[in-house]
């Protein structure tokens, strides 16, 4: 770990407890000079940002930032794999990726709609959710569509009255024509 002067120190001699913060100014990272901001986190792991932005700000620009991240990621992988696809045509493409944000959508919205009504996800040891929210939903509406789910489940009335709402969405905003 950079400090002042240009010496370097272990991060673990920072003598950080869990939950403590250090911020450090002028660092250098692969000759991009900017701030770091450390957090110790439990099991002797930290959290490292570095960027340009004030080191007040650091951490709540990070945060906003990572809204988008486990989208970006569930739409590569994660049961979506829009990059597994081997399409050139840009017209195709773009159609590719609308539809698969729209199932993505409704996996978000079913797995949100499950954490705060009907099934929470489990937290793990460090606080965080043990899946996310659209993988959540993803689940929920894989195992709906299996010969054995009874269709009075409470789940799968909710997740029909939701498709009976997009349905009713699209009719009335006539959207304009994805496929073909």
């Amino acid at each position: 770990m950079p400090t002042g002067g240009g010496r370097r120190a272990a991060v673990t001699d920072l003598g950080l407890a869990v939950g403590q913060v250090r911020r450090f100014a002028h660092v250098q990272a692969d000759g991009v000079w900017g701030q770091v901001w450390v957090k110790a986190l439990a099991e002797g792991d930290f959290l490292f940002l570095f960027g340009t932005v004030g080191r007040p700000y650091m951490d709540q620009l990070y945060a906003k930032r990572w809204t988008i991240e486990p989208c970006f990621q569930n739409l590569k992988g994660r049961g979506f794999n829009l990059e597994a696809s081997h399409l050139r045509c840009r017209h195709k493409l773009r159609k590719l990726v609308a539809l698969v944000t729209l199932a993505y959508a409704l996996c978000l919205s079913v797995g949100t709609v499950a954490h705060t009504k009907r099934a929470p996800i489990k937290r793990k040891k460090h606080g965080y959710r043990a899946t996310s929210l659209s993988r959540h939903g993803l689940n929920i509406l894989r195992q709906l569509t299996r010969p054995a789910t009874s269709p009075h489940e409470p789940m799968a009335r909710m997740v029909e009255a939701l498709m009976r709402w997009i349905s009713w969405k699209v009719a009335r905003y006539q959207v304009t024509k994805i496929v073909g």
